[in-house]
């Protein structure tokens, strides 16, 4: 009998998972899928009290051979509208190498993730009812990272 409970359960458990993944799927296919030599990524944020207090930064990037000096990507990033519903996406191109420090290094070189560094584009409002679409071209990743107002405001002196 023990056997039979644990089986529905974990029955239930595979139904319930799966099909929160096909609403999960269904929830982006007004956006197009991703064109020739480029992947699409969503970022998906849990729900939270208040959107504007949270902000999205995108770190897109990939693993680059880097020595002592600071490294970056740059590159173009539009905000394209999905025309008839109100939404946007992103879409990354022309990624190079961005500018760098010219210190003299003595140790190896190591892998390291290089994002582009473009704070007026890769900070995003926070949206926990519909993630975030960006489009990168194929060997690029894309990490995000939330960032969140404490609850203390202070006031500016007025002069």
């Amino acid at each position: 009998m023990l056997k039979i409970l644990l089986s529905m359960l974990g029955i239930l458990v595979f139904a319930n998972n799966l099909n929160a993944t096909d609403i999960s799927k269904d929830k982006y296919k007004m956006f197009p899928v991703a064109k020739e030599g480029y992947e699409r990524y969503i970022v998906d944020v849990p729900k939270t009290d208040n959107d504007y207090d949270h902000k999205v930064e995108l770190l897109i990037g990939k693993n680059i051979m880097v020595d002592c000096n600071g490294a970056s990507l740059s590159a173009n990033i539009e905000k394209v509208s999905l025309e008839g519903w109100g939404y946007s996406y992103y879409e990354v191109s022309n990624i190079e190498r961005g500018p760098t420090t010219m210190m003299a290094c003595i140790k190896p070189k190591v892998e390291k993730f290089i994002s582009i560094y473009n704070p007026e584009k890769t900070i995003l409002r926070y949206n926990s009812r519909l993630g975030t679409v960006i489009y990168v071209p194929k060997g690029y990743k894309v990490r995000y990272r939330i960032w969140s107002a404490g609850k203390d405001v202070k006031s500016a002196i007025k002069q």
